[in-house]
């Protein structure tokens, strides 16, 4: 049975991608041995689901169109630039974000359980929300980009986000390449 690679997330604002992608530049300077991520894919993963069977897609669909219906929009900070698993060995490079209200994590965990019934397990490990930069494929040049983490930041900048994204993500020779699924607009408040 054909299946689709899924992923859910929110995408990134146009003005921060340029910032954002102002910061790759920066980094780019190290001349390390990384691939890095064009501005156009930018987001936050909220739930990665992998390969998903297309019989259960509008399923899948459904249960996030359910979930986020429950959710108004809500601000998030994007700020800090990371490494995992540290920026002494860095393998991916990352842009945080983060959630005062905790409404992202709430959103994140009623995914996992809504989720669940299609057979999608809750992830043991700590959720990161974060921007991937770009991937470490190398240790050419990697002392510099190492020096370069330790001083370079990104300034925190807050941003609201409305809608959340259902995305297929196609494996190609030269990278990933992704297409919006669904997309679901978090409810407005009432006054």
């Amino acid at each position: 049975m054909p299946s689709v690679r899924t992923f859910i997330a929110f995408d990134t604002p146009p003005s921060l991608k340029e910032e954002i992608s102002k910061i790759q530049t920066v980094l780019k300077e190290s001349r390390a041995d990384v691939r890095w991520e064009s501005g156009s894919k930018f987001h936050v993963t909220i739930k990665f689901l992998g390969d998903v069977d297309e019989k259960i897609l509008p399923g899948v669909i459904g249960c996030v169109r359910e979930v986020s219906y429950r959710y108004h929009p809500f601000p998030v900070m994007y700020g800090g630039l990371g490494a995992f698993p540290d920026k002494i060995r860095p393998r991916v490079l990352w842009i945080g974000c983060t959630n005062s209200d905790k409404q992202l994590l709430s959103m994140k965990n009623e995914l996992d359980r809504s989720l669940s019934v299609h057979g999608f397990g809750i992830e043991d490990r700590q959720f990161r929300p974060h921007v991937t930069l770009g991937r470490v494929k190398s240790q050419s040049g990697l002392k510099n980009l190492i020096r370069m983490l330790e001083n370079v930041n990104f300034e925190p900048r807050e941003v609201s986000i409305s809608d959340i994204i259902v995305v297929k993500s196609t494996l190609k020779p030269g990278g990933s390449e992704y297409s919006t699924l669904a997309s679901m607009l978090l409810q407005p408040m009432k006054v």
